[in-house]
């Protein structure tokens, strides 16, 4: 007999960006079939520009305590000559069997 990793308990959590014109958001979705918890964010944007975000507002929002499957999570970007248009993004989470995720991404509007 064959052993199966049951993919029922991993969450998925993906980023994207969101919104038109000057109204971004970096959105995380949680597309797995569990929930996500201490869900982290971590954006740099590529070659020195500056931080898309108001760090105090990232203090809020992050780590998430908890994003149920399907749920979304939303954190406005600020977009402008001084922050560039290219970001690495690195999503990390828990598991609910204990094991931890960490997912990078390139992000561009």
């Amino acid at each position: 007999m064959e052993n199966h990793e049951d993919d029922s308990v991993i969450a998925d959590v993906q980023i994207f960006l969101s919104g038109v014109g000057g109204d971004l958001h970096f959105t995380l979705e949680n597309v797995g079939p569990a929930t996500a918890r201490d869900v982290g964010l971590s954006i740099e944007s590529e070659g020195g520009k500056n931080s898309p975000f108001v760090q105090s507002a990232m203090d809020k929002k992050f780590p998430i305590e908890e994003l149920a499957a399907g749920e979304q999570q939303s954190v406005q970007a600020i977009i402008t000559t001084g922050t560039g248009i290219h970001f690495k993004a690195v999503v990390s989470w828990q598991n609910p069997d204990g094991t931890r995720r960490e997912v990078e991404t390139r992000l561009t509007p």
